[in-house]
C-alpha cells in the first residue's frame, strides 16, 4: 500500500505547524497557523482563469446587468466589482 502525505505550508508565514480551524460558507476547511495565527484556506474550490474574467468582463462591458452575469456565470455581484474596480484601477495607471 502507497500512501501519500501532503505538507501544507502557511499562505503567510511558511510555517508548517497548521491544525484545521473548522469550515467557511463554501464548505472549504479552514487552517490555522500556530506560529503567526492566520486563518485562512489553503486549498479554494473556485478559481477563475484570466480568459473568463476576461470573458464576464466582456460581457458585463456590453451593457448586461450585474444580476444577469451573476445567473449566467455564476460569479457573484461582489465577485464582479472587485474584478471591474481592478480593471478600472490598471486603465488609471
Amino acid at each position: 500500500m502507497i500512501v501519500e502525505q501532503k505538507v501544507y505550508r502557511c499562505t503567510k508565514c511558511g510555517g508548517t505547524n497548521i491544525v484545521r480551524n473548522g469550515h467557511n460558507s463554501s464548505g472549504n476547511p479552514k487552517y490555522l497557523c500556530k506560529d503567526c495565527r492566520a486563518s485562512r484556506v489553503l486549498e479554494p474550490k473556485i478559481r477563475y482563469t484570466e480568459e473568463q474574467k476576461e470573458m464576464i468582463l466582456k460581457a458585463y462591458k456590453e451593457r448586461a446587468s450585474m444580476r444577469a452575469i451573476e445567473r449566467i456565470f455564476g460569479v457573484s455581484r461582489k465577485t464582479l466589482s472587485s474584478w471591474i474596480k481592478k480593471k478600472s484601477k490598471a486603465y488609471q495607471n
